[in-house]
């Protein structure tokens, strides 16, 4: 009973306001996600959207206060997992979700290399099957061949749009160095003028779409965003929607009201409390240069605003296509939010890292204000902080707020329940099996004559059908000298060089009660089980 009038008291305490949605802003369509039955016998479309660097509360539907309207109603048609995750690190994840192996299985170690010849792509299997293929973003992993080369990735993904570099947009708005763009197998120059590219990578996704959907085969859109990735770059007027937002929350009262619509939608147990602020970050009362901390958070929001309408453009061509009804989407992110400062200069002498020639001012000081394309500012740990409520740490950690992402999952009659929370234990390989799984694609032992490792994850399509799966006995990560085992409700983490932690998730999901020195033996065996999977895992 206490926890019923908990929740009631959270529902009806004061709170700050999220920003008032705009049904005039690009991508909102009233009425799209009503209900429909697929086609009979049809495999589906799947178009799989993934976020880079975003934080687990930062959409609408997971407590977060920016505007997300396009995502927040295909949560309340769909379904929403609390206990899903991600690899902590753009290379490991991209591996994980492109092949449904772990990370070091598939020889991706840290964010850097290539596959080896022991995986199978999503791509090169659902193509096979006769699916019209297409990723427009970040290129990374897409094919189990180089896939740092476009005549390797053009064997496989019939349309593409993007970059095989590693390290997020570079410029949302400009081309720089090292960060080289292709379009369907051939060098792509981004336009002279400049070119949002959150913008640009949409307008390709839903030509896409149209030409797809006339025809009478299914397909697989791959849509890898560099948003929220810094550089903190946004136009101006998603900004503006910001501004005044951020001036008054500061990040300890985001945190706090984060963390209260999180407990009232069911996302968290009622008894999860919120972590203490990153020890790194002062109170917000305390804080040197409001304005441009704020201005900080109020682009890094705009971006994933910018992200929201486009996944509504996508949404309202399938609608107009017709496509929509019977479409699988997936919506995650690759890792939770990034606290790296970014201070490192990018322009050397005698060579300036935008291709235009233009200097970029790199830092994060008050003397750089974040948004223009000739700036370099990144949302640190303080927005960090902000992003991965209620959880401790960030990306590249193995704490929860390193490793727990959103995943967002619709699929009109089949996902039975419209707003369901689905509190499976799920992890990123899992997307790959669910995937294949949908299309009725069955996953080889072999591929161009090669042998491949079994998969990793386990399909979600009956939890999508309302039903159980067989779960993970246990999951393991290893990310940048970070570790983590957890089997069932039980987290054995810890950070690079540092001794083991030992949590109870039910009891304590934010990991503040570490019990590794009271119950050493349970230590021992968990750390016995991270140990046999890597060493099994790796030998492969």
């Amino acid at each position: 009973m206490k926890h019923y009038i908990f929740l009631a008291a959270l529902l009806l305490a004061p709170q700050i306001p999220r920003v008032a949605a705009d049904d005039s802003r690009p991508g909102f369509a009233p009425g799209l996600h009503a209900a429909v039955a697929p086609k009979p016998a049809a495999r589906p479309n799947i178009i799989l959207i993934l976020a880079d660097d975003m934080g687990f509360s930062d959409l609408g539907c997971y407590g977060g206060e920016i505007q997300t309207p396009n995502l927040d109603r295909l949560a309340k048609d769909g379904m929403r997992f609390s206990q899903f995750y991600n690899c902590a690190l753009c290379g490991p994840s991209r591996a994980a979700l492109m092949t449904g192996l772990h990370p070091h299985q598939v020889g991706m170690f840290n964010w850097t290399g290539l596959l080896n010849d022991r995986c199978v792509t999503a791509f090169e299997l659902l193509k096979r099957a006769g699916y019209a293929t297409a990723a427009v973003g970040r290129l990374d992993m897409v094919t189990a061949e180089n896939w740092h080369d476009p005549a390797k990735i053009a064997r496989h993904v019939d349309r593409f749009l993007g970059s095989t570099g590693h390290a997020g947009p570079g410029n949302y708005f400009k081309a720089v160095r090292n960060t080289e763009f292709f379009r369907d197998g051939q060098p792509f120059t981004l336009p002279v003028g400049g070119s949002y590219k959150t913008d640009l990578i949409t307008d390709f996704a839903t030509q896409f779409i149209t030409d797809a959907a006339a025809k009478d085969r299914p397909f697989f859109l791959y849509f890898a965003h560099y948003a929220p990735h810094w550089p903190l770059h946004a136009k101006p007027e998603d900004v503006a929607r910001y501004r005044a937002l951020y001036r008054k929350l500061g990040w300890d009262e985001a945190r706090a009201q984060r963390h209260k619509r999180l407990l009232a939608s069911g996302l968290l147990p009622a008894n999860c409390q919120l972590s203490p602020r990153d020890a790194r970050v002062p109170a917000w009362t305390d804080a040197k240069e409001k304005d441009w901390e704020a201005e900080r958070m109020a682009t890094y929001a705009a971006q994933v605003d910018s992200l929201d309408q486009s996944v509504g453009r996508v949404m309202e061509t399938l609608r107009r296509t017709g496509a929509h009804t019977n479409t699988l989407v997936l919506y995650l992110s690759d890792n939770g939010a990034s606290d790296q400062p970014m201070n490192s200069r990018l322009d050397k002498p005698g060579l300036t890292w935008r291709v235009d020639g233009t200097p970029t001012r790199v830092g994060n000081s008050p003397a750089i204000q974040p948004g223009p394309a000739d700036n370099f500012v990144t949302a640190g740990p303080p927005w960090a902080n902000v992003g991965n409520t209620p959880f401790r740490h960030h990306k590249q950690s193995n704490h929860e707020g390193g490793i727990a992402s959103p995943l967002i999952a619709w699929w009109p009659g089949v996902i039975k329940k419209s707003g369901a929370i689905a509190s499976e234990l799920a992890h990123i390989t899992d997307i790959t099996a669910t995937c294949l799984d949908a299309a009725g694609v069955e996953y080889p032992a072999q591929f161009d004559g090669r042998q491949v490792q079994p998969l990793a994850g386990r399909s979600l399509l009956p939890v999508l059908k309302g039903g159980q799966r067989e779960g993970h006995a246990s999951l393991c990560w290893a990310t940048s000298g970070a570790r983590a085992v957890r089997v069932g409700p039980w987290k054995l983490v810890s950070l690079k060089g540092a001794p083991w932690e030992l949590y109870d998730l039910t009891a304590d999901r934010t990991e503040l009660n570490d019990l590794a020195a009271i119950q050493p033996e349970r230590v021992q065996a968990m750390a016995k089980v991270f140990d046999e999977w890597r060493r099994t895992e790796a030998s492969k």
